[in-house]
């Protein structure tokens, strides 16, 4: 499911600072290689950040390594730099930015289940929007925070909240243009809602979404098409009708998602082993059924790793801190010695001179 964030904070980005004039063609070159080197469109970020002077082009460049960061799966790093933003645009009034990085972090805090940090920085964001409402142009930045939200509390299983959200996403989305990264985001959201909906017992509403988003013609939904598929073949298993099942999984191709997609290739080894245990194929039921389990103890240790390196990072970084503020004190002790000393010698010398006078 990360690559269902990904894309939709990734497109966020370049609609927000598309708007912005780009003159500079390091920052045009950075925004270029977000997706095809993210390596050395990182490098370039950074150095950009790191020479700027001006505001608006730090928090581009900044924008831009972020999102370079997020390609490359480093969760750590886009956290630090998603606090570094939201500092940087509270410091300028920046209210835009400021929502937007609080959303960004949002989203890298649910990714790791960290959930009350998730919300936490989503509620932020929210009040910020309900205090300042946005312009026009910028209503999909509006839409991200609800749709982010909504995955957070589907993460928690409560549905019903995030159908809410859901349906406050779509509604922002719907009074966009009909642009192919609208339509893209609107069949995303469709997904995860159909997901709820299936979990609480509205199947006839959660199969429509599943169906329509399977019919659709729209591209940007790469292998992110297969959810609606798995969701839709988990509907059919429940009823029986392994027929529309076996049809569906056959236009599923895996190798398509199994190296970029842990979660979808579980469903999918979830989805062929029900439907091999119903068809009493036993022996490619415990085939399929041991895939799953390895791939669900892989996005546990793919997760620990995440929070271990996050963890081992904000160590690193306190440490530094913590350094740095005893160096501080410090140079401040002995500054204040060397005062004290020579305001001694001031005194002492008064003094002698008063007495022999």
């Amino acid at each position: 499911m990360r690559a269902l964030l990904n894309i939709i904070m990734t497109l966020l980005a370049f609609i927000v600072f598309g708007q912005q004039k780009e003159s500079d063609k390091q920052l045009d070159e950075a925004t270029n290689l977000i997706f095809t080197n993210p390596e050395k469109s990182a490098r370039i970020s950074t150095r950009m950040l790191q020479e700027a002077k001006d505001y608006p082009t730090r928090i581009t460049a900044l924008s831009k390594l972020v999102n370079a960061q997020m390609v490359l799966g480093d969760i750590g790093q886009v956290i630090v730099n998603c606090s570094k933003g939201i500092v940087m645009a509270k410091e300028n009034k920046d209210t835009v930015n400021q929502i937007r990085f609080l959303s960004m972090l949002g989203n890298q805090y649910q990714q790791i289940n960290m959930n009350a940090d998730a919300k936490k920085n989503l509620d932020e964001a929210e009040n910020l929007i309900n205090s300042a409402p946005l312009p026009k142009d910028l209503l999909f930045i509006q839409g991200n925070v609800y749709n982010v939200k909504g995955i957070v509390f589907k993460s928690e299983l409560n549905c019903e909240f995030a159908i809410k959200y859901f349906d406050k996403a779509l509604a922002v989305y719907n009074a966009l243009p009909d642009e192919e990264v609208t339509l893209t985001n609107r069949l995303l959201i469709d997904i995860q809602k159909a997901h709820c909906l299936e979990s609480i017992g509205k199947i006839q509403e959660a199969e429509q979404l599943y169906t329509e988003v399977l019919e659709s013609k729209n591209n940007g939904l790469g292998y992110n098409r297969y959810f609606a598929s798995v969701g839709l073949i988990s509907i059919y298993l429940k009823r029986g009708e392994l027929d529309k099942a076996g049809q569906l999984l056959k236009t599923i191709n895996v190798n398509d998602f199994i190296q970029y997609d842990l979660e979808l290739t579980s469903l999918y080894y979830r989805s062929m082993a029900e439907y091999s245990y119903l068809h009493k194929n036993y022996q490619s039921y415990l085939y399929y059924f041991d895939k799953y389990n390895q791939t669900l103890l892989n996005i546990y240790k793919s997760r620990d790793e995440m929070i271990e390196r996050l963890v081992i990072n904000n160590t690193a970084n306190f440490i530094q801190k913590t350094n740095n503020n005893i160096m501080w004190n410090l140079v401040v002790i002995v500054l204040m010695i060397i005062i004290f000393t020579i305001s001694s010698l001031f005194f002492y010398r008064f003094s002698i001179k008063k007495t022999v006078g």
